[in-house]
């Protein structure tokens, strides 16, 4: 079963248990007949947004979602959409939504004279289905988003610690690269006591970040990772300066 099918299930049980009879046929007939062609004048009453209560304004939403609504598995996207085949009952949905502080777009279908209102924020999906009554439904949409927002945030912090981590290398290599060309050409032995310092560390720790590096420095030599990386950088300037 969809998502959209245990949507309209849960609202139709909603409907069955607390509505009666024939305020539920009344309503599902409205829904029916606003995706259709045909506008009939024994609904003519509805149109008037200004005279809807809140159940009312909540049952007309029942019926025409249960017509011709559908909600995307929110495991795959957060969408939902109501179609029509009438531009006004398009327009008048459209207003009720806007009434009720949601922000739904309007889309008409290629080749045909079908129009469709959709909300992508899943915020706002959230509260649609509350107001519809879909409570069981809320719950899941609920949990699958916050599933989806731990399993984005945990690949956002393992792309951050990649990229991290490959700057720490390709850094790590290009320092190691210049100690080794001064040692092979012979001014190694020429550097500063301070720099030779930090070559020997860089050395005894190739894959570690700056800051590792940092905090082993002793207490007579203490540096900061900024100024770890500012003698490492005099290291390079003064390799590529014999590379001339």
């Amino acid at each position: 079963m969809s998502f959209s099918e245990e949507i309209k299930n849960e609202i139709l049980n909603s409907i069955e248990k607390n509505t009666k009879k024939l305020d539920k046929i009344k309503y599902e007939s409205f829904g029916e007949m606003l995706k259709k062609n045909d506008l009939k004048d024994e609904y003519s009453q509805f149109f008037d947004i200004s005279k809807l209560n809140e159940d009312e304004i909540k049952y007309v939403l029942k019926g025409v979602f249960l017509s011709s609504g559908c909600v995307v598995n929110p495991s795959l996207d957060y969408h939902l959409e109501i179609s029509f085949k009438n531009k006004a009952c398009t327009a008048y949905i459209y207003d009720i939504l806007s009434v009720l502080e949601f922000t739904p777009k309007i889309l008409k279908r290629k080749n045909s004279n079908n129009y469709v209102i959709y909300i992508k924020d899943s915020d706002q999906i959230a509260t649609f289905l509350g107001l519809l009554e879909a409570n069981n439904s809320v719950l899941k949409f609920e949990q699958i988003r916050v599933e989806k927002q731990v399993k984005n945030n945990i690949n956002r912090t393992i792309n951050c610690e990649t990229a991290n981590l490959s700057k720490t290398i390709a850094s790590s290599v290009k320092q190691l690269e210049a100690i080794k060309y001064l040692k092979k050409c012979g001014e190694y032995d020429r550097l500063e006591e301070k720099l030779k310092y930090v070559a020997q560390l860089r050395e005894k720790y190739p894959d570690k970040s700056l800051a590792f590096i940092a905090s082993k420095t002793n207490v007579e030599n203490k540096l900061t990772k900024s100024g770890l990386k500012h003698r490492l950088d005099k290291i390079i300037e003064i390799s590529n300066n014999y590379k001339k």
